[in-house]
């Protein structure tokens, strides 16, 4: 929840931020730029350092760091001190994420992983619900309180990160720590060993739908109220997608428990890609548009919910955290380019019919590399 904040709260707060630090577009586009390189950065760094030092001393110095940096932005004098601390924290939370992911999942049995770890990704899109609830309370009080609060609550997960047992062996992190080759973290690790394929059709899924997801987010309130619809229903309409979302992600636990999480994913997003295509024709009337939106939110956003499921499942544990920080930048990528994509798009003046129907391919793209990822998967496990 609190990343999921920390993603939105510059969104939520930037008409203050460009009159009190003196921020063009410009500027936005750069904060919300850092931080999201920083998610990369982190994903790709401190999930391979949990692999070596294990997760529990990782998860408390990811939420130290990221509560500190924080609340250091929250006395930002400059528009360059700003978008610094802003990296830093994404970096602090990018990695936190993929030292999470595995660590839930190995507290759990092999049966229960999925569910584990899908529902505590539920904590994403709620925290952006919840975190624009209190910031439309606060706002009020100065953008510089937002972030002192989010900094401070983010350093009270400490005393409870400071319960959670490691789950590697404490045997094989002491040898991983004296073993200076196991330091030489190449990204070959990933490809090598009979996964490249499975690392490559994961990379294509997840960045395809954080581009699908941070577009719709990005944009969809914007093209409602451009083509008629008050303010009111144009913020409903962003609400719904991620309340779909929610509810399809807690709905697809108990699918996947029963027909396997690759089953359920790509069935829900070979859908969701045909919902996403027919959005555009829904434009006539507030009820159609809330309905095809949650259906989208249900469907799309919900499957993408079980990334972090699926990426622990293409690593042994020995790399997990590598494998799921690599998949986490490869989602970032993504998030990066689906605005710009979407802006690029509106930019270009695209029907709106067309323009969902482009927005649908690489969803049916997702659904198409999660079903080749599952099959490659049967057949490791069967040789």
């Amino acid at each position: 929840m609190m990343d999921g904040y920390d993603m939105f709260i510059v969104s939520f707060v930037a008409p203050l931020l460009t009159k009190e630090l003196h921020f063009g577009l410009k500027g936005i586009g750069s904060v919300f730029a850092a931080g999201l390189a920083g998610s990369m950065v982190g994903g790709l760094l401190l999930g391979s350092l949990a692999d070596r030092l294990g997760r529990r001393p990782l998860v408390l110095a990811a939420l130290a760091a990221a509560g500190l940096t924080t609340l250091l932005g929250s006395q930002a004098q400059s528009v360059g001190v700003f978008i610094a601390m802003r990296f830093l924290t994404g970096l602090s939370l990018g990695g936190l994420l993929a030292v999470l992911v595995p660590l839930v999942a190995e507290h759990f049995p092999r049966g229960q992983r999925n569910t584990a770890v899908t529902v505590m990704f539920v904590g994403y899109p709620l925290g952006a619900v919840v975190g624009g609830a209190i910031t439309a309370l606060l706002l009020m009080h100065g953008w510089r309180h937002l972030f002192l609060g989010a900094g401070i609550v983010t350093l009270l997960l400490l005393p409870m990160a400071l319960t959670l047992p490691e789950t590697l062996d404490p045997a094989a992190v002491s040898l991983q720590r004296a073993d200076r080759k196991s330091w030489r973290w190449t990204v070959t690790d990933l490809f090598s060993e009979g996964r490249l394929w499975t690392t490559i059709l994961g990379s294509i899924a997840i960045l395809s739908l954080l581009l699908v997801s941070y577009l719709l987010n990005s944009w969809i309130p914007l093209i409602a109220a451009n083509d008629g619809f008050s303010p009111k229903t144009a913020v409903w309409c962003g609400v719904l997608l991620n309340l779909g979302g929610v509810l399809g992600a807690l709905g697809s636990t108990w699918l996947a428990a029963k027909f396997g999480v690759f089953k359920v994913v790509t069935s829900m997003l070979a859908i969701g890609s045909l919902a996403v295509m027919l959005l555009g024709e829904l434009f006539g009337s507030a009820g159609a548009l809330y309905g095809g939106l949650a259906l989208v939110g249900v469907l799309v956003i919900g499957g993408q919910q079980n990334a972090p499921t699926i990426s622990v499942l293409l690593y042994p544990q020995r790399m997990r955290g590598s494998g799921v920080g690599w998949q986490f930048a490869a989602g970032r990528l993504g998030s990066i380019l689906g605005p710009l994509i979407g802006g690029g798009l509106l930019a270009a003046k695209v029907p709106i019919p067309l323009l969902f129907v482009m927005i649908g391919v690489p969803v049916l793209l997702a659904a198409a590399a999660y079903l080749a990822a599952g099959m490659l998967r049967l057949r490791h496990a069967a040789e």
